[in-house]
């Protein structure tokens, strides 16, 4: 770890000698579809309310990957699970014969990142109730805590599909699945987790049910790692990892107090990128200030949470004076400004809230105009190489007239790259589009994305824009006027990992559950249409 490290960080100090910027970090400023503002950096919680989504599910399509036969030979090839059987589908290349392959043929599977055992005895509901399996099943390998490892299974019943979450101690033969009724969930929690004294009371409490083993583990981990003073390691998805060598980003557990978690986040140079305390980790609870930091170490902005919502926000130059003090309206989600100075400290909204000022985008090389009515933003604009006022935000935004029609061509002509699937790239590309007065768009930048293949191939994809007008412009005094928007797309692989992911939420619960139930209901019900006879009724 030391080592990596260390050869992190004298890459790192060559990229600052020639001054370059963190890539996908040190974006510039900018307004996305949403009038979301992004201040310089992308932040590493940022969840757009609406945006594009290019999405490769891997239960439901043959993905590269390896399994391991009952001699431990690694055998790699295209692989799918099957709910319908619970059989792991298995060809050597796209051209092959398929063939099934049963949990007792095999010790195990991996694709992308996910990995999956062959456990025992798992609970499986049926019409009468739970019995455990007569023979092996495939599950999700989750986390091992000293000596403890966890797996999720999931499985079709007649009232759809269902997750039974499967534990197995390293000096025991034994597999046990935590069961759902009150009561004995809390004595099988209490003998997994009651080494833990925080989590025992909690238990003890009835504050956990068998749907938050997932949380219980990662609370459980996370106190381990803070008692051996080991930190969290994310690859460059931000997907967690337990090898080093995946690892870009880490996050420092600073202290433990109750069930409240102080963590630092870093990158591998030991830059601090933020730091504030959470209260759970799946899905991820935010308590308190958090503090962003600037790349040379000064506050950037401290934002307040309270119930894991962003209250209010103090933002800084980087000379650390205080540039603005925001708070968030919920019920329409538009900052209001109490206060905004310049760098030497002197404020610039007069008494009714009204002013305007002009910052230097450093990372972008530009000056950028805002201005202020009663508060509220009124305008953002810059004046570009050609002498053009473009902006970023006015009284009516530029927006994308067909959202639904653009997605539904996505997912019916684009493909998520196959070398990105296979290294489980994911996360939000970021595309600047120039909308011009007649609605089509004049130039198309990535400034944020996710690897070379899915940025080249996005920005191939919406070269349409140019031609075909799913835009329309924005308008000051009723004028149409050429507008700079940022167009979010999500570029997610729906598997199973997401327990791995940094910042889990209810959004990103609901939202792939929703997919995942969708896909096994659609298995289920080809499974009872191959079982209809044909021929007439």
């Amino acid at each position: 770890m030391k080592y990596f490290f260390s050869f992190t960080l004298i890459l790192w100090s060559c990229f600052l000698i020639g001054q370059n910027k963190i890539p996908n970090y040190e974006i510039g400023h900018f307004v996305d579809m949403n009038k979301q503002l992004i201040k310089g950096y992308y932040d590493f919680d940022y969840e757009p309310e609406k945006g594009l989504d290019v999405s490769y599910v891997i239960g439901d399509n043959f993905s590269n990957g390896y399994y391991f036969d009952n001699k431990g030979l690694k055998i790699r090839g295209l692989l799918k699970y099957s709910i319908q059987d619970r059989a792991l589908k298995f060809k050597l290349s796209k051209d092959d014969i398929e063939k099934s392959i049963v949990a007792d043929e095999c010790n195990g599977y991996v694709i992308g990142v996910d990995s999956f055992s062959v456990v025992k005895n798992v609970d499986i509901i049926g019409l009468f109730g739970d019995s455990p399996s007569k023979k092996g099943e495939f599950a999700e390998f989750m986390s091992k805590v000293d000596g403890i490892s966890f797996y999720k299974f999931i499985a079709l019943g007649a009232q759809g599909s269902y997750v039974k979450y499967v534990v197995k101690a390293s000096d025991s033969s034994d597999y046990l699945t935590f069961p759902s009724g009150s009561g004995k969930f809390k004595k099988m929690a209490i003998e997994i987790f009651g080494s833990d004294s925080t989590l025992k009371t909690d238990i003890e409490k009835g504050k956990y049910e068998v749907k938050d083993v997932p949380s219980l583990i990662k609370i459980f981990k996370y106190r381990k790692r803070f008692e051996q003073k080991q930190p969290i390691l994310y690859n460059a998805s931000w997907d967690e990892t337990d090898n080093p060598k995946e690892s870009n980003y880490y996050a420092k557990i600073e202290s433990v107090k109750d069930s409240v978690f102080h963590l630092s986040y870093f990158f591998n140079n030991n830059v601090k990128i933020y730091e504030g305390d959470f209260t759970s980790f799946y899905p991820h609870r935010k308590k308190g200030t958090f503090i962003f930091y600037y790349p040379n170490g000064k506050v950037r902005k401290k934002v307040n949470y309270s119930s894991n919502k962003p209250k209010n926000e103090i933002e800084y130059f980087s000379n650390e004076k205080i540039h603005r003090i925001s708070k968030t309206l919920f019920e329409d989600k538009r900052m209001i400004y109490d206060q905004v100075l310049n760098e030497e400290g002197i404020t610039i909204l007069d008494s009714n809230g009204n002013g305007k000022e002009v910052i230097f985008d450093s990372i972008q090389g530009r000056e950028i105009t805002y201005e202020y009515k009663k508060h509220f933003l009124e305008n953002i604009f810059y004046i570009d190489t050609n002498g053009d006022k473009i902006y970023q935000f006015c009284q009516k935004n530029a927006k994308l007239k067909d959202l639904k029609d653009l997605q539904k061509l996505i997912k019916n002509n684009f493909k998520y790259p196959v070398e990105s699937i296979d290294k489980y790239n994911h996360g939000y590309v970021l595309v600047k589009c120039i909308i011009e007065p007649t609605g089509l768009v004049s130039e198309v930048k990535i400034i944020k994305g996710v690897d070379v293949t899915c940025d080249e191939t996005i920005i191939d994809f919406l070269s349409c824009l140019k031609t075909q007008s799913y835009c329309s412009p924005g308008k000051v005094d009723g004028v149409n006027v050429k507008q700079e928007i940022i167009i979010p797309i999500d570029f997610s692989i729906n598997g199973f990992s997401v327990y791995k992911g940094h910042y889990y939420n209810f959004w990103q619960n609901n939202h792939w559950m929703f997919q995942q139930q969708m896909m096994m209901n659609q298995q289920w019900m080809n499974q009872q249409m191959s079982r209809v006879p044909t021929g007439r009724f």
